[in-house]
């Protein structure tokens, strides 16, 4: 066992289990450790955003941000079976493929799709590693994590680089994206992100032939899948 991390988490679990509200002599005594290496890591948590210090008093806290370091609480099953009337309500009115995505790490999944009787459509693949660059759906993912926005934008150089950076700030300001024939040709896409206790669980996609759907019904479907998702 390393020894820095379980004191890490020994510390973190002593103050939010003991008031939320502890000095740092307390900690030293009930952990055993000297206030040298207490202090230290006190340091270290709060530089990280994880703890912080009262304003009025020499006590820490642990911050909201230690929530994020827990995995949603989500069964996607249910997740699912609310999600397959959306998606075909959604392919109903726009007569394009309406699809629910998860993140898988450095790649992402179709987990639900909603085809058109259309003679054109789009067809796509479940349970398939996609990966994040160059897809609306990716975006959303990228735009909400920054490890994820900063493993993959290293991998980018130059104009390309300041391109995709640019367009990630306005995906975080306007909470949707787009993909003008980025990943595959002849194709325009579009992504919401689906949140639950606002934390992102996935993303809701809606796929369509250039030709047919172009900016204007990108727009409008935005603003259906958003109606039918909040």
């Amino acid at each position: 066992m390393i020894q820095s991390i379980k004191r890490a988490f020994d510390i973190l679990e002593y103050i939010s289990s003991n008031g939320n509200m502890v000095r740092l002599n307390d900690i030293a005594a009930a952990l055993n450790l000297k206030k040298t290496t207490v202090h230290n890591f006190l340091y270290s948590l709060k530089e990280l955003g994880y703890i912080e210090q009262d304003e009025l008093s020499p006590r820490y806290r642990v911050t909201p941000k230690i929530q994020y370091l827990m995995a949603p609480d989500v069964n996607y099953n249910s997740i699912k079976a609310r999600m397959r009337p959306v998606l075909e309500q959604i392919t109903l009115a726009t007569n394009e493929t309406a699809y629910l995505s998860v993140q898988m790490g450095m790649y992402f999944r179709h987990e639900l799709i909603s085809e058109p009787n259309s003679a054109i459509k789009i067809s796509l693949e479940l349970n398939k590693d996609f990966e994040m660059m160059r897809t609306a759906i990716g975006k959303i993912f990228m735009a909400n994590s920054s490890h994820l926005r900063n493993v993959l934008l290293n991998k980018l150089e130059g104009a390309e680089r300041q391109k995709l950076e640019k367009e990630l700030e306005l995906v975080v300001q306007n909470d949707f994206a787009y993909d003008f024939e980025e990943y595959e040709k002849d194709l325009n896409c579009i992504a919401v992100p689906l949140r639950e206790n606002n934390r992102i669980i996935g993303a809701v996609g809606v796929s369509g032939p250039a030709f047919r759907f172009k900016k204007a019904e990108m727009d409008s479907t935005i603003e259906l899948v958003n109606k039918y998702i909040i």
